[in-house]
C-alpha cells in the first residue's frame, strides 16, 4: 500500500474528507471548540483529563508541582457536574514537609486556558486552588499548577485511548429538548455534520500516531483495540504494542502460530487440560503449547498475567481467546483490510469458529460479528483512510452501527421523548450524536444549543 504521509500536519485539518465537519465545528455554536481542541496540540479533551484525574487508577503517582514540589493527593475533590471548577473541595500534601492545603481545583489543557475561558473574574472559581495541566506553560498567579505531560509521555502503558468517558460520572440534562423546534431534515444534516467532526477528530489522532510510528503498527493497534472491546481494549492495545506487527514475520509464519504468540503472551493459554475437554480441543492446545514453550524465552518479559484481563460476565463468543485469533488473521491482512473491508470478519474454518469456548463446540461462525466488523469500519478503517491521504471517502454509505445507550439519551435530550428515529438512521448521524454527547451532555453545555434553532 501507497501511504500518503508528506502533508504539513499543521494546516492539513482533513477538510476535505470531511467537508461538512467545519459547520458543526463553526456554526452558530462557535464555542463547541473548548471541547473539541485543536489537533496538533492535544487530540482530547479536557474530559480525558478530569477522567485520569478522578480515577485513582489512571493519575500518576509521582506528580509535582512546575516548581518540582511532590504532591500527594489525599482527596481528588468532589467531581463538579454543574458550572464553575471541575473539583471542588480538593486536598493535597505539597512539599517534603507534605503541607496540606485545601480547595477548589480546576482542569485544563493549556495554563492560558485559564484566561481564555474567562475564569480570572468569574466569582464561581474564587476558591480555586489547584490548576491541573497537561502542557506545562506560565502559570497563574496565586494557583498551583500540576503539569501531567512529562509523567504520562514517559509512562509505556499509559494511553488516552484506554479511557472511557462515558464510565464516569456525568451530568444528566433535564428541561426544554433544545432541538425539538427545528425541522427534521435540519436536524439530520446538523447531526451528519457532528459526525463528520467526530470522524475527523479520529483522524487527527491516527494522523499524529502515524507521525511516530509506522501506518501498519497504528492499524494494528486500532484494530486489536477494537477486538477488546470496552472492558478488554487497554490491555489488547497494550499487547499490540509490545508484540509489534514488524516482528510478527521473524517468530511466526502462519496465522496459527500467531495465535500461539498472542494467547502465550496474553497470559490465557492453559496450562492444563481440563477433564471435561474433548480430544479436539486438547490437541489443539497441545499444538499452541508446541509452539509457545520455543519462544517462550525470547518474549516472557512481555508476558501478561490472568488478573490483567476483565473477564466476568464477558459472553464466551466475546472472549479475549476467541478475538486473539481474529487479530492472528488481521496481523497476515493488515496491507488488504483498507481496500477489503470483509477481511475484518471473514475467516477459514479454524478451531475457534467451530467452537464457543474450550468446552463447546459450536455450529460454524465468524469470529467477529457484523455489528462489530460495521463499527470497526467506520470508528477505524474511514479514519484510517483519511489520515493516510485518501480525500474521496463515500460517508454517505457507512454501515449503520445499532443504537445503544448514549445515542438514544442524546436523541431524547436534544429532540424530546416523542422525535422520530429516522432522524438519526444514518450511520453518520449516530456518530454525530456520540459527538454532540461528549460535547455537550457530559459537561452540561446544553443551553449553548439553543441558538441553532
Amino acid at each position: 500500500m501507497c501511504y500518503f504521509l508528506a502533508m504539513n500536519f499543521q494546516n492539513y485539518t482533513f477538510s476535505s474528507a470531511f467537508p461538512r465537519a467545519a459547520n458543526y465545528r463553526h456554526g452558530k455554536n462557535s464555542t463547541v471548540c473548548e471541547s473539541s481542541p485543536s489537533y496538533h496540540s492535544f487530540p482530547y479533551r479536557e474530559r480525558h483529563l478530569q477522567c485520569l484525574w478522578a480515577d485513582p487508577r489512571l493519575r500518576p503517582v509521582n506528580l509535582s508541582t512546575t516548581d518540582g514540589e511532590p504532591i500527594e493527593v489525599e482527596h481528588p475533590g468532589d467531581w463538579n457536574l454543574e458550572a464553575g471548577p471541575d473539583f471542588l473541595n480538593a486536598i493535597l500534601r505539597i512539599g517534603r514537609e507534605r503541607r496540606r492545603v485545601g480547595g477548589d481545583l480546576e482542569i485544563h489543557i493549556h495554563p492560558a486556558d485559564w484566561k481564555q475561558h474567562g475564569h480570572t473574574h468569574d466569582p464561581r472559581y474564587r476558591n480555586v486552588r489547584f490548576h491541573v495541566v497537561f502542557f506545562p506553560g506560565l502559570e497563574i498567579p496565586g494557583l498551583l499548577q500540576i503539569p501531567l505531560q512529562k509523567l504520562l509521555s514517559t509512562d509505556p502503558h499509559f494511553s488516552f485511548e484506554n479511557i472511557d468517558t462515558t464510565a464516569y460520572p456525568y451530568s444528566i440534562p433535564h428541561g426544554n429538548f433544545p432541538l425539538k423546534p427545528m425541522h427534521p431534515d435540519q436536524k439530520t444534516e446538523w447531526l451528519e455534520s457532528a459526525g463528520e467532526e467526530r470522524l475527523r477528530l479520529k483522524t487527527e489522532r491516527l494522523a499524529l500516531a502515524i507521525q511516530t510510528k509506522s501506518p501498519d503498527q497504528v492499524l494494528w493497534e486500532e484494530l486489536l483495540a477494537a477486538l477488546g472491546y470496552k472492558n478488554n481494549k487497554a490491555p489488547f492495545r497494550r499487547l499490540a504494542a509490545l508484540f509489534p506487527l514488524a516482528r510478527i514475520p521473524a517468530a511466526a509464519e502462519t496465522p496459527d502460530e500467531t495465535y500461539a504468540l498472542l494467547l502465550g503472551l496474553s497470559g490465557l493459554l492453559p496450562k492444563n487440560p481440563d477433564p471435561d475437554w474433548s480430544i479436539k480441543t486438547r490437541m489443539f492446545v497441545r499444538t499452541l503449547w508446541d509452539f509457545w514453550w520455543k519462544k517462550n524465552n525470547d518474549l516472557s518479559e512481555f508476558s501478561f498475567n490472568w488478573s490483567d484481563w476483565s473477564l466476568s460476565g464477558i459472553r464466551p463468543a466475546n472472549h479475549p481467546v476467541r478475538r486473539l485469533m481474529a487479530a492472528a488473521y488481521y496481523a497476515f491482512r493488515i496491507q488488504s483490510i483498507p481496500q477489503n473491508a470483509e477481511l475484518l470478519s471473514s475467516f477459514p474454518i479454524n478451531f475457534w469458529t467451530t467452537h464457543i469456548s474450550w468446552k463447546r463446540e459450536c455450529s460454524p461462525t465468524s469470529l467477529v460479528g457484523e455489528a462489530r466488523a460495521h463499527a470497526m469500519i467506520t470508528n477505524i478503517l474511514v479514519p484510517f483512510r483519511a489520515a493516510i491521504g485518501e480525500t474521496k471517502l463515500t460517508l454517505q454509505n457507512l454501515p449503520t452501527e445499532p443504537s445503544n445507550s448514549i445515542i438514544r439519551q442524546t436523541a431524547h435530550t436534544l429532540f424530546g421523548p416523542d422525535h422520530s428515529p429516522k432522524v438519526y438512521r444514518s450511520a453518520l448521524a449516530r456518530q454525530g450524536l456520540i459527538q454532540v454527547f461528549h460535547d455537550y451532555l457530559v459537561s452540561h453545555r446544553l443551553n449553548e444549543l439553543t441558538d441553532l434553532v
